[in-house]
């Protein structure tokens, strides 16, 4: 075991922990590119990306029960469709990867994933939460289904679509959207993790612990911050960091690796810079 290694996981998985608490994603959307960049096998950075994942999920889940942003029913649903996303999705990588394919599709997928998702909170306007009545069920079942499909196939939480596609499908305000994401993010990220296992994906424990750790250390920090803004302002931040872990991904496969991890780290210090230096959001933060 590398200490110094351990160590650096550590502090990659705290930062990328405060990004999870805020915007409610897991972390993964960030770390799998990042260890694609380093040359990880595909298999080996989604399984490590599920570990970071869990943690940061766990810590997520926690602090925004106590702050109230949480749909219990609608995050037990969407979880437990997603657990059967995952199961269908672990299969498929170990395929990719064997003909060689998998850097190159999960890539593509996250590139147009991010950018629509980016292209959707840059042009959505402040709504009221509303009811979906008796499509409820069905609309949560259908993106539990997916966004589980997209954990294990990118190394993800889901966070990343959860938390858009509550807000465009079932009406849902942008902070209790976040809040309820990262929860059933939760079951969706520890059906992965088991199934990655169940597969026999090559990973250091250590590091993956580490990043664990780190993650609950961050996502706490990152979710007491998200009162701090409006829900525009959320969005807005949100469709920014979407579209730049997009270019960074592309970048990447255009053989850039330096600049696509130079524009990560940028990305990540400019947000710590500006939870620090941000003042409260007097007017009404929850619109």
């Amino acid at each position: 075991m590398d200490i110094f290694q351990v160590l650096q996981f550590l502090m990659l998985g705290t930062l990328i922990g405060i990004l999870s608490g805020f915007f409610g994603i897991g972390g993964g959307i960030l770390l799998t590119p990042l260890l694609l960049v380093f040359g990880y096998e595909a298999s080996a950075a989604i399984a490590l990306s599920l570990m970071l994942t869990l943690g940061s999920t766990t810590a997520g889940t926690i602090s925004h029960i106590r702050l109230r942003n949480v749909n219990v029913k609608h995050a037990a649903w969407i979880g437990a469709f997603g657990i059967a996303g995952t199961w269908i999705a672990t299969p498929l990588v170990f395929y990719l990867e064997g003909v060689d394919g998998a850097t190159l599709i999960i890539s593509l997928v996250y590139i147009a994933l991010l950018t629509y998702f980016a292209v959707s909170f840059f042009r959505s306007k402040q709504h009221v939460e509303g009811s979906v009545g008796t499509a409820t069920v069905p609309r949560l079942g259908l993106i539990g289904l997916f966004a589980g499909f997209i954990s294990s196939l990118m190394g993800v939480s889901g966070g990343f679509v959860l938390t858009p596609l509550q807000v465009k499908l079932l009406n849902t305000e942008m902070k209790r959207a976040v809040g309820t994401s990262i929860s059933a993010a939760l079951l969706i990220v520890m059906s992965g993790v088991i199934s990655y296992a169940v597969a026999g994906a090559e990973t250091n424990y250590w590091h993956g612990a580490a990043l664990i750790a780190g993650a609950m250390i961050g996502s706490p920090f990152g979710a007491k911050q998200l009162h701090r803004f409006s829900s525009q302002h959320v969005k807005k931040a949100l469709g920014g960091f979407y579209m730049t872990v997009a270019v960074s991904v592309g970048l990447n496969l255009l053989g850039w690796n330096t600049v696509s991890l130079t524009l990560l780290v940028v990305l990540a210090l400019l947000f710590i810079a500006t939870l620090v230096i941000q003042p409260k959001n007097k007017k009404n933060p929850s619109k």
